[in-house]
């Protein structure tokens, strides 16, 4: 077998260096702005009106059920379709960037599901723990702080970094709407030398390697939380 000769080219690992920054970048930003959507969202199907939560609900169910790749080919190709859109701040901040607009799908999609992970998370906190709150005289807003947050953090801990992973391995879709993120970028280059399975190979490895990363970080925040969720 051949040698793959891309390898020794320094355009090759400069564009997986630079995809791993735009894929790790992907990651932790539609986490963020995940949880962040998700948070008012579950709160909205456990606690909020009859309305309000039908809303949260009919959400979570249409992001979850339609594929990503069409939430993506919705947003890139169609929604730049609506004139109407052009010069609004919506098109500015998502639809004029490929990147911007993959990490906007994969944040509402990781919002639903993340959305039903913290749901859980509360669900799941005893009745007899916030009655005891209430019976020492702690405030709604304490006991969601100091009792139900820590509780379903702890609950859902485990979950969170595997919706981690699923994210990051899901952002590599952002490579169809030319994201050169670590599949794009590698695939570039290997378009260019006419081999499509090394640059396969080491994308691969990189996120076998990142997948590691994270569940390293989880277990450590999990040794952490079962010592220290009630430490405030």
């Amino acid at each position: 077998m051949e040698f793959p000769h891309i390898l020794l080219a320094s355009a090759f690992w400069q564009a997986v260096l630079s995809g791993l920054v735009v894929t790790v970048t992907l990651t932790l930003g539609s986490m963020a702005a995940g949880l962040a959507l998700a948070v008012p969202i579950a709160l909205a199907r456990t606690r909020g009106p009859k309305p309000l939560a039908a809303l949260a609900a009919a959400y979570v169910f249409v992001l979850r059920g339609i594929p990503l790749l069409i939430l993506l080919f919705i947003a890139y190709y169609g929604l730049p379709r609506l004139t109407w859109l052009r010069g609004t701040l919506f098109w500015d901040l998502v639809l004029e960037s490929p990147f911007r607009t993959a990490l906007f799908v994969l944040s509402i999609n990781n919002a639903a599901y993340l959305a039903e992970t913290i749901r859980g998370g509360l669900l799941g906190v005893g009745r007899g723990m916030i009655e005891a709150g209430r019976a020492i005289g702690m405030t709604e807003r304490q006991i969601a702080l100091r009792v139900e947050g820590p509780l379903a953090y702890r609950a859902i801990l485990g979950n969170l970094g595997n919706e981690t992973v699923a994210v990051m391995k899901a952002s590599a879709i952002a490579s169809v709407i030319t994201v050169h993120d670590l599949m794009g970028g590698a695939m570039s280059v290997g378009n260019i030398f006419f081999d499509q399975f090394t640059p396969l190979a080491v994308v691969g490895a990189f996120y076998l390697v990142l997948v590691a990363l994270i569940d390293r970080v989880v277990a450590g925040l999990r040794r952490r939380a079962g010592l220290e969720v009630f430490a405030t």
